[in-house]
């Protein structure tokens, strides 16, 4: 290895030496070997220009664009994360809160608010409201009588409109008439036939404690006439299996909120459940924003017309459980909500989707 003491005391020994210091500054070592053997071609008055200068300006310029290239890349990972949801994901996360919490909560919450209720009943004569809690309002006329075809109607719809948000939408399409198919299917089953035969099967009609053979209608139009069966609630079932079929099928909305962070390119909202995010390339993600601007409001209010139905269905279930019906025929409707809703939910759905038919 050359030094200083071999290189002696002329221009270009003393521009070698130079560039020397330069380049171990700079740790390239292999410049300063193709400076040397050029220095031993030139002549003397040719070697009189230093390297130092330039070689510093090269690493510094370097640096500078690396500090600046680091700096570049940091400002964009803060922005990646600090992108804020929009105010139709807002809205569905809140009501997330509402429909999603976990079912061992709700069915605890289902009998207890049935063993408490039902005490108060027994123990309380309660006055009716007669808007709210009687049988000519409007609450059971119209949304009570025709409750499974507003619940079918509204989650359908929602279901409809986050079709448009996937990209293999068929599939969910198949799944979808299944479902709407069979829940109407076990709600007819019950609510119209099965408890109506039980009802006709225990009823009895008596005047004056004598037995008469009479239909239901006639005997309650006729005075002095008292008519008695065992009545299974169907006001408790259809609430039950209503709201719980709406919490299953409003799971949707997770897959939007994941869809619109992944849009974005941020990170996953923070929910009860854990989303999986779809995997989506570079022409599924153009096609879906178009799609998610225009979609996003129609998708969250149909959203918040299933929450909504929740909380009346909710609400309904405490007038039925403070005002009608024996403890055992509540227990018994809701019993059969739950089970159906287990069965369909958690083993049927979850065993015949499994076939390629409802795959693609």
């Amino acid at each position: 290895m050359l030094s200083r003491g071999h290189l002696g005391h002329s221009s270009s020994d003393r521009a070698a030496a130079e560039c020397i210091d330069a380049i171990q500054e700079t740790n390239t070592s292999s410049m300063c070997h193709v400076f040397i053997s050029t220095q031993a071609k030139l002549s003397p008055h040719k070697s009189s220009v230093t390297c130092r200068e330039p070689i510093r300006r090269t690493v510094m310029g370097n640096s500078d664009t690396t500090g600046t290239q680091i700096v570049d890349t940091q400002t964009e990972d803060q922005n990646k994360q600090v992108v804020l949801p929009s105010i139709w994901e807002n809205i569905a996360t809140w009501g997330t809160y509402y429909l999603h919490i976990t079912p061992a909560v709700k069915i605890g919450y289902y009998f207890f608010t049935l063993l408490m209720l039902s005490m108060v009943k027994e123990s309380f004569d309660v006055p009716h409201i007669e808007v709210l809690t009687g049988k000519h309002s409007v609450l059971n006329e119209v949304f009570v009588k025709k409750g499974w075809g507003i619940t079918l109607s509204v989650f359908v719809t929602y279901q409809l409109l986050s079709l448009s948000l996937h990209i293999k939408w068929k599939a969910n399409l198949k799944q979808l008439c299944v479902r709407a198919l069979i829940t109407t299917f076990f709600f007819f089953i019950w609510c119209v036939v099965i408890f109506q035969e039980i009802e006709k099967y225990m009823e009895t009609c008596t005047l004056n404690d004598m037995r008469v053979v009479l239909t239901k209608r006639e005997c309650l139009k006729l005075d002095g006439h008292v008519y008695d069966s065992y009545d299974i609630s169907g006001h408790s079932y259809l609430m039950t299996y209503c709201v719980l079929i709406m919490m299953e099928e409003s799971k949707e909305i997770l897959y939007f909120l994941c869809l619109g962070r992944v849009l974005n390119g941020a990170p996953p909202l923070n929910t009860f459940e854990k989303i999986s995010c779809p995997k989506l390339e570079e022409k599924e993600i153009k096609i879906l924003q178009s799609r998610f601007s225009i979609m996003s409001p129609l998708v969250v209010l149909s959203f918040v017309c299933v929450c909504l139905l929740c909380l009346l269905w909710d609400f309904m279930y405490i007038i039925t459980t403070i005002y009608y019906h024996t403890f055992s025929e509540k227990v018994i409707g809701t019993m059969l909500a739950l089970i159906m809703w287990y069965l369909l939910y958690r083993q049927l759905f979850v065993y015949i989707f499994k076939y390629k038919f409802f795959l693609s």
